[in-house]
């Protein structure tokens, strides 16, 4: 009997159920991994997402040869035509069992039992499973059996009903026997795709796992207390390779509980923090799954749909050159196009400075990041976009605006952050490094809107909303 394992967003061989539970029930497993260009396109993934997972794919492919798995990559274009492509597949390769990790997006849900349906009517057995998270989307509820919409009792359930088999990692497989394909050459997608911004990104499974080993054994216990300082390397900088399933956060977990007496939930505040960091990502999937109006440009608070955005695209354009006079906000699009990551908090303050003092759709920021970001994620970016645009899940019950000046200040007294992406005030003087009286005087420009009339004028266009 001959089975395959379709890799998706789970790039990795350590703790991957598809993989390990395709390998106990055949010898001979075939790898694949289908490319969608057309549907990159539409998702608005970054050229240094893709570079960075087909960088990562071809590592796995080597990972899969030292099993005796061959890799095949196949070019569907779009999700529309998945069920052809893989049943075509299937049948020439004489295929008994096709196994999967799901995904939660609509569009990856419905393309997904399209294959479902046209595997199983053509005799191959499908066999799914759930990497992403620990707890099924789905299955955690409130009191009165309604889905969660704000974290903290999301995260409260998550551990009353976690139990210890739950965060059993599947091993590696053992070498498989009887194959002997050839693995797919990725040459000319990865020139296709090039972006050097990847090249300043490590790549591989056994690269990341020991990249976290050092940050917790040597940062863990201080991320609570440095991860919100964007000058600090207090970050792990996870996301990429949670993002594309190089490992998986059931592994990270696991590490977390290592270093903190087996707690995940107390204990080492720093690595607690991490946790809840993780646990975020999953809320996030939850959502996404159970309410598929936000993977449709929907507003998760269908009151906020009413909203009337600006749409002065001069004020876009400039925030997104970095260049709306606001010394952290132009920091950390800066950041985001050099590097493709950006700083968590100044994420909360780039996209709130977006939607609130300049009230422009959150929609379009959450694009722009889209186009950008390595670390791109559906779930945890229109998550983090609609919280900082109260438009979304945990909703404050007070009115959410952060003051960029303040939070530079709180966040990066000494202008390090600033002055890093933000060259042309290297020289300012520390007291006025976060709004300079006279930033033309270095070279920067002018601030495009006044902060604190630009916050009333937020204060009032979401209060006319309740009315």
């Amino acid at each position: 009997m001959k089975s395959i394992i379709w890799f998706r967003n789970d790039l990795r061989t350590l703790d991957n159920p598809a993989l390990w539970h395709a390998c106990q029930s055949s010898d001979e497993v075939i790898a694949v991994y289908l490319t969608f260009e057309e549907q990159w396109e539409k998702h608005g993934d970054a050229k240094c997402k893709i570079n960075f997972w087909l960088k990562s794919l071809e590592s796995l492919g080597a990972s899969l040869r030292d099993l005796n798995i061959p890799l095949r990559i196949i070019s569907a274009d779009n999700y529309k035509n998945t069920p052809e492509v893989i049943l075509k597949f299937c049948q020439k390769n004489d295929i008994s069992n096709i196994y999967f990790n799901l995904e939660y997006p609509i569009n990856e849900l419905e393309r997904d039992r399209e294959v479902y349906k046209s595997i199983q009517e053509n005799g191959i057995g499908v066999h799914t499973f759930h990497d992403q998270v620990v707890h099924e989307p789905g299955t955690l509820k409130t009191g009165v059996g309604k889905n969660f919409s704000v974290y903290s009792p999301f995260k409260r359930k998550w551990f009353e009903l976690l139990e210890d088999n739950m965060l059993k990692l599947y091993p590696v497989p053992e070498v498989r026997t009887g194959l002997k394909q050839n693995t797919s050459d990725l040459s000319d997608l990865l020139k296709k795709y090039h972006s050097s911004i990847c090249d300043g990104w490590e790549i591989g499974e056994n690269w990341i796992q020991k990249k976290i080993h050092e940050f917790l054994d040597e940062k863990g216990g201080k991320y609570k207390d440095e991860r919100n300082f964007p000058s600090i390397d207090g970050c792990s900088k996870l996301s990429p390779y949670l993002n594309a399933g190089v490992i998986s956060s059931k592994w990270c977990l696991n590490e977390a509980a290592k270093r903190n007496n087996g707690e995940l939930s107390e204990g080492d505040r720093g690595i607690v923090h991490w946790v809840s960091e993780i646990l975020w990502r999953e809320f996030y999937r939850h959502i996404i799954y159970n309410f598929p109006k936000v993977s449709k440009n929907k507003p998760f608070l269908d009151y906020t749909d009413k909203m009337v955005w600006s749409d002065n695209h001069a004020f876009f354009e400039a925030w997104k050159k970095g260049k709306t006079g606001i010394p952290i906000v132009d920091a950390g699009i800066r950041e985001m196009i050099s590097t493709g990551w950006m700083h968590n908090r100044t994420r909360m303050i780039v996209a709130m400075f977006l939607s609130k003092n300049l009230l422009i759709d959150w929609r379009w920021g959450e694009e722009f990041f889209m186009n950008n970001l390595i670390d791109g994620d559906i779930a945890s970016n229109n998550g983090g976009w609609q919280w900082s645009a109260s438009t979304g899940t945990d909703a404050a019950p007070y009115f959410r605006i952060m003051n960029p000046m303040t939070q530079s200040e709180r966040f990066d007294p000494e202008g390090k952050y600033i002055k890093t992406w933000i060259p042309e005030l290297k020289n300012c003087p520390t007291e006025d490094i976060h709004l300079p009286p006279n930033p033309e005087s270095y070279g920067y420009v002018n601030p495009i809107v006044d902060l604190k009339e630009s916050r009333q004028n937020a204060i009032k266009a979401f209060e006319n909303l309740k009315n």
